[in-house]
């Protein structure tokens, strides 16, 4: 599986638990709105950071420049694991449980970065998505329907 930077900004910034606007305005010593719309326009790839935008948003983030500046080069970190398919659902599941797919998605990235904690918490958001009423037994059949 193949991670780009901005998805990798995401991941480490939901992982520290920040929202776009307070990332952005301490790494760009902006405004709240002026660095929600910046780290907006890097998570979706319609800006591409500077080498000094990667240095602010890891010093904040409290990571090693390595961890961003890995992602820049012609190659993205993790290609021996681009082979790698990861959980796979019926289009059928996802359409009965909305959202299902974006976490799905996210949690194959955190297996991926071998996150236990981003793992965690997307299976607790996860474990939300389906009834509670329903039986552990009858919720798993349903799924795998």
């Amino acid at each position: 599986m193949e991670l780009s930077l901005p998805e990798m900004i995401q991941i480490y910034r939901r992982r520290a638990g920040m929202n776009q606007g307070t990332l952005g305005a301490a790494a760009f010593d902006t405004s709240f709105e002026s660095g929600r719309t910046k780290i907006k326009n890097l998570e979706l790839g319609r800006q591409k950071p500077t080498l000094r935008d990667l240095e602010n948003m890891a010093r904040v983030l409290k990571l090693p420049l390595s961890a961003l500046a890995a992602y820049t080069a012609d190659g993205i970190r993790g290609q021996a694991a681009a082979s790698s398919a990861g959980l796979t659902i019926s289009e059928r599941t996802t359409q009965r449980f909305p959202g299902l797919d974006a976490y799905l998605e996210m949690l194959n990235k955190a297996v991926f970065l071998e996150d236990e904690e981003l793992i965690a918490y997307i299976s607790e958001k996860l474990s939300r998505l389906f009834p509670a009423s329903a039986p552990n037994d009858a919720r798993i059949s349903e799924a795998a329907s």
